[in-house]
């Protein structure tokens, strides 16, 4: 059993100067993969080195199966935890860094030892390497080392604070899937922290995203891409990351978005049934959001919708089995993710996007509506419509 629990938590630096995490409250549930996801600073990795017991808390408690862990020492938690740099003794074979921990803290004799080293070395599929110090392994070799360190203590948590960052882009690709499959087949609760939204996607049964040290939304990676709870959550999660955009709310010639700066030629028409659900006054001031996947370029102008657009190309970058491109939106640049498409900077470009895939902000960056038009896809319907003039 690992189920952990975050009771409003906070740790502060300086004497209060900084503070790094503010009133955190999470519940992460027993054998789940849970990914804290954040910017650098945010402070997803004091979380997790709160949780070790490598950082004390200011104030709140931390229980490991409802015990309360907020005073032990490290090596009282029964967790291990797997480090950015791995943290491999340079001098000790694989095998004896593997099996270090078991020679300080159990009475095993080495006949046991070395049985559990060989076990947990074929699941990783380093048991050749075992005579080797990690000197003259590879990153992602060094990797499995520091993971078999961890497992073969047997803990009732896994804490992984950015294990991949080192590694190249392919070996991270593979090692995620491989992190993935060992966590599913031991079962054991993990606590995951990077600030890479694709291993976050990837990798979690849930993610809990951070920003300046409070905790912004936690959710299933589908929740949390498709029902952001704020601007920022919607931003951070997506490659590329969401188009954003000034609006007005207007009802004077029928329901429509339009930009507010001076000159403004954005109009985008809304159904009177989006419009009605979305807890606004005429005149309020709204962050429109949509993803770039979402747009569709290339269109004919004359849809009956009314909502197309015309703009001009600035950028397009092929990526092989589609294309990014990059267009101006009332001095704002987008970006839409297409088929392959060959055009020159500075042609003209008309897209245009369907009301079920746009979202709304309020001046607070809280969500009005997310993707769809069904009950879901509203975050506020009140009596009293938001006004903010």
């Amino acid at each position: 059993m690992g189920n952990i629990s975050y009771q409003d938590v906070t740790k502060e630096f300086n004497d209060g100067a900084i503070v790094a995490v503010d009133d955190l409250s999470l519940e992460v549930e027993d054998g789940e993969f849970l990914v804290l996801l954040g910017p650098s600073g945010c402070g997803k990795s004091t979380t997790l080195r709160m949780l070790a017991g490598l950082e004390t808390v200011t104030e709140g408690e931390i229980s490991i199966d409802g015990e309360r862990v907020t005073g032990l020492e490290p090596r009282e938690r029964n967790v291990a935890m797997v480090f950015q740099n791995y943290a491999l003794y340079p001098h000790l074979t694989v095998e004896d860094n593997i099996a270090f921990s078991l020679r300080m803290n159990t009475d095993l004799d080495e006949d046991a030892i070395r049985e559990q080293v060989v076990e947990t070395a074929e699941l990783l599929d380093i048991q050749d390497l075992l005579e080797k110090k990690p000197g003259a392994l590879s990153g992602g070799q060094q990797q499995r080392v520091a993971l078999g360190r961890a497992i073969i203590r047997d803990p009732s948590v896994f804490l992984f604070d950015e294990p991949l960052s080192n590694l190249d882009a392919k070996l991270r690709a593979d090692m995620r899937t491989e992190l993935t499959r060992l966590q599913q087949e031991l079962g054991v609760t993990s606590v995951y922290v990077t600030h890479d939204q694709s291993e976050a996607m990837t990798m979690g049964d849930r993610i809990a995203v951070m920003n300046d040290g409070k905790l912004q939304q936690v959710g299933g990676p589908n929740d949390v891409y498709d029902h952001p709870a704020n601007e920022f959550v919607a931003g951070f999660i997506g490659e590329p990351s969401m188009n954003f955009l000034d609006v007005r709310f207007d009802r004077e010639d029928g329901p429509r978005l339009t930009t507010t700066g001076d000159g403004g030629s954005f109009v985008y028409p809304l159904s009177e049934a989006v419009a009605d659900r979305l807890g606004v006054s005429d005149g309020a001031r709204l962050t429109l959001g949509v993803r770039p996947e979402d747009i569709q370029v290339d269109v004919e102008a004359t849809g009956a919708s009314g909502r197309a657009q015309r703009t001009t190309v600035d950028v397009v970058e092929p990526m092989g089995s589609d294309s990014f491109v990059y267009f101006d939106v009332d001095g704002t640049v987008w970006t839409g993710r297409t088929d392959r498409i060959d055009r020159q900077p500075g042609s003209e470009l008309v897209y245009e996007f369907d009301e079920s895939a746009l979202y709304l902000f309020d001046e607070d960056g809280e969500t009005i509506k997310s993707i769809g038009t069904g009950e879901g896809s509203f975050h506020r319907e009140t009596e009293e419509p938001l006004v903010q003039e």
